[in-house]
This record gives C-alpha cells, sequence and structure tokens, in this order.
C-alpha cells in the first residue's frame, strides 16, 4: 500500500517537483461529505503553480469503481472548489486505464501518475511516463505465441509441424519465428536441418511482457441467421464465453468465433446470411484473425484470446470477470 510519502515522492520522481503537503483548514475539511473523510485524507500540494488537493485512499478502504472514484473527485471539487487528485493504491490496470478514459486525476505510488490539468508540464516529461508503442505481433505470429502459452506443444517442436497444426504454410512460420525473436519472445535454435521454437521466460511472465504487442482477435463483428452452421464452423465467443468460464451473465444471442476466412467461404454459400438488422439475427459472429477452433477449450474461444477479444470493454462487470478469468489460466 501506498503512503502519502511514496506517492509524493513518486510524482517527484516522474515530473521533477516534489508538493509539499499542508493540512486543510477545518472549514474547507466541514464541507466535505462525510463518507469522503471517511474514506480519504486530505491535503493541500502546489504543483507548477497550480494549487490542488490530493486525496490519499485511507488503508483498509476497498477499490472503488472507476465511476466512484469519478464521483468522488467531482464531490470533492465541488466542496472544496480546487483540484482534486486521488492518492491511491495499487489498484488493477484496467482500474487505471477506466480513470484515465474518464479524465480522473490520480496517482498510484510505482506505476502511475495521471494529471490532466498538468498536461503541459507532463508532456515536457513524457519520455518517462512512456515507452514507445511497439508494433503489434501479426495474427500468426500471436496464434503461435498463445500456442505456447496455453500449453500446446509448440516449444521445441520443428517449425514446419507448429504449421501444420496451427493450418499455416512453413513460409508463414519461417517470418513468424523472425517476428517474434525480434520482439524478444522467443528464439529460433537448429536441431539439425530444422528450426526449433523456444521460449525464455516462464509462461507467465512472458504472457505479462507479451501484452503490449497482443492485439484482439476479432476483425469485425456480424448479426447472422445461421446459428447451426456457426456453431459447426466456429466456437463459443464474446460475453456468451465469459459467462462459461465466470459468473457474468451472457448476452440475448450465443457469440460464434470463426475464422474469417472460413465465415468468407460460408458467406459465399449462404449457409450463413448477414442480416441487416440485429432484431431478424439468430447469433453473433465474431470474424478472427487466426482461427480460434486451433486454440478453443473444446467448444469454447481460450481464455487467453477471450481476455485480448473483451480488454477494451468499458463495462465494469466484464473487466471483473476479466480478472478472475486469467486467474484460472494453468500456467
Amino acid at each position: 500500500m501506498g503512503t502519502q510519502q511514496d506517492i509524493t515522492g513518486y510524482i517527484g520522481e516522474v515530473i521533477g517537483q516534489t508538493p509539499e503537503l499542508r493540512a486543510l483548514a477545518r472549514s474547507q475539511v466541514a464541507r466535505v461529505p462525510i463518507f469522503l473523510t471517511a474514506a480519504y485524507e486530505l491535503a493541500s500540494a502546489e504543483l507548477f503553480g497550480t494549487r490542488l488537493v490530493i486525496a490519499f485512499e485511507n488503508e483498509g478502504v476497498e477499490t472503488a469503481t472507476p465511476t466512484e472514484y469519478d464521483n468522488h473527485v467531482r464531490l470533492l471539487e465541488d466542496a472544496l472548489g480546487l483540484k482534486v487528485a486521488l492518492g491511491l493504491h495499487v489498484v488493477p490496470s484496467y482500474v487505471r486505464n477506466r480513470l484515465v478514459r474518464k479524465g480522473v486525476p490520480f496517482v498510484v505510488a510505482g506505476r502511475q501518475v495521471f494529471l490532466p490539468f498538468l498536461a503541459v508540464d507532463l508532456k515536457e516529461r513524457q519520455p518517462r511516463l512512456h515507452q514507445p508503442t511497439r508494433e503489434k505481433l501479426t495474427a500468426p505470429a500471436q496464434a503461435v505465441l498463445l500456442c505456447h502459452l496455453l500449453d500446446l506443444t509448440v516449444e521445441g517442436a520443428p517449425l514446419r509441424e507448429v504449421a501444420e497444426q496451427l493450418g499455416y504454410s512453413a513460409m508463414t512460420l519461417s517470418k513468424v519465428a523472425a517476428e517474434l525473436q525480434a520482439h524478444d519472445l522467443a528464439t529460433t535454435p537448429r536441431s539439425g536441418k530444422a528450426r526449433l521454437l523456444e521460449f525464455p521466460l516462464p509462461r507467465r511472465e512472458l504472457w505479462e511482457k507479451a501484452l503490449p504487442v497482443l492485439a484482439s482477435p476479432v476483425r469485425n463483428t456480424l448479426f447472422v441467421r445461421g446459428r447451426a452452421a456457426a456453431r459447426k464452423i466456429g466456437v463459443v465467443a464474446g460475453l456468451a464465453a465469459l459467462a462459461r468460464y465466470t459468473a457474468i451473465a451472457g448476452g440475448p444471442l450465443t457469440v460464434f468465433a470463426v475464422w474469417r476466412n472460413t465465415l468468407r467461404e460460408a458467406l459465399h454459400s449462404n449457409a450463413i446470411v448477414e442480416c441487416q438488422v440485429p432484431e431478424d439475427a439468430d447469433a453473433v459472429i465474431e470474424a478472427w484473425t487466426y482461427d480460434p477452433l486451433r486454440l478453443a477449450d473444446i467448444e469454447t474461444v481460450d481464455r487467453l484470446s477471450l481476455y485480448l477479444s473483451l480488454r477494451a470493454s468499458e463495462d465494469e462487470r466484464v473487466q471483473k470477470e476479466l480478472v478472475a478469468l486469467l486467474a484460472e489460466v494453468a500456467w
């Protein structure tokens, strides 16, 4: 848990100026709703000529939702007439991402500083806050990496066998091997004439390292008629799949993940027909950039691909269940 000293010290480390804290006047604190004074320790500070209040979350307080944190900041700013930043303990990355999207100022010691009202000052120090965005993996490279993370016998196998396992050409796998090596995610030693794939990190560490370059496998989503045909060529995905893995409720229509190459053929033969309005549909199809059947857990998309397909969701219930989803992965 981050103390006030941890948080202010981290602000100084990131933006170059450590705020000096001062206690608020009793008259100011009296204007704050009681439930907020119970949840936060309030202190005033000044950064680059801007007066603000830092609301340090008290130890033992349960992590709030992004919407609740947003409301807390609004109430505090209304009561105090000053900009307010939250000083938080360690919170899940999806909560931090949602706070950024909502424009909620916050600091998590050792993790992240987001003070949008000091954007100019922060921008000058941007290289210390963010590393350059790395290019995403291609769909075949992501599929191969996920196969390994799911323990589907990729490591140590000749590239030719991996290609056959995933439905790719030998040339594609050669490019995949070079791509994974360029991202420091794998090495490609030789065994005789055959090239192999080896992954130097434990699976959980490799997943964490690869996350910035992994993308959602969903290219586009269609409302269709042809549920029976979709079930034959795809596997359950989206909220319907998340409902199978966690306690969340699925949507009104079952979602199926289908490799876009396979879907193209089904649409061409009219085995599946795209609907112009959702009300006419009996299923939803996600066109995937790689074949979900190759990685599927029986009739359901694999947990890691499912996580990647839903991690951009702004539904807080979905985000919480995605945490539970990853917790069940057998690394």
